[in-house]
């Protein structure tokens, strides 16, 4: 597929089926993201891909959130709870703690390597979302993932599945609005 269709086909996935991508397919797909820019090639981000039993606590840990905020049904609790296990795959992303203009580019870089990882993914009939909902940053998520909030900053879980619902195209404004030639 060439890269404009590739680019502008690409939709965010908030909908999964529950059947599983090929392992293989996952890390063909990270290993690629390692190739987007970074400063220094210093690669200032770690993955953390989450199995049963900590998605299981992270699942929990969204339920908790959002119970934090007023009662939750049966229903919402079952929808919070689909959130973080429905995806066939839920990588946790992180960036390696530094000072603060340093930080700035590592967060663009992580940005770079997801969007990477999605598009080959995309390629592939996969799905992706990057999602910052509190499970994914939460202090607790760093017990659950067995990490240190003082080497890693967590910055969300990319979702990985097949879509069961691919949303249309939202539309696009002109470059002009955002385009400034100057002399």
């Amino acid at each position: 597929m060439d890269l404009t269709k590739l680019t502008m086909g690409r939709r965010t996935v908030h909908n999964y089926h529950t059947e599983k991508v090929n392992d293989t397919l996952v890390e063909a797909a990270l290993g690629l993201s390692l190739w987007a820019p970074n400063h220094r090639l210093t690669f200032p981000w770690a993955y953390f891909w989450t199995g049963d039993k900590t998605r299981a606590q992270l699942a929990e840990l969204n339920i908790r959130l959002k119970e934090a905020k007023g009662p939750q049904s049966e229903i919402k609790k079952n929808a919070a709870r689909a959130n973080i296990t429905n995806p066939s795959h839920l990588i946790l992303m992180a960036t390696v703690l530094s000072d603060p203009a340093t930080a700035h580019e590592d967060y663009a870089t992580l940005a770079c390597s997801v969007q990477i990882a999605s598009l080959f993914l995309w390629q592939h009939q996969i799905g992706t979302k990057w999602s910052t909902g509190g499970h994914s940053t939460h202090a607790d998520s760093y017990e659950i993932l067995g990490i240190s909030s003082k080497e890693y900053r967590l910055q969300g879980a990319l979702m990985i599945g097949v879509p069961s619902i691919v949303p249309p195209a939202p539309p696009r404004p002109p470059l002009d609005k955002f385009l400034r030639k100057l002399t």
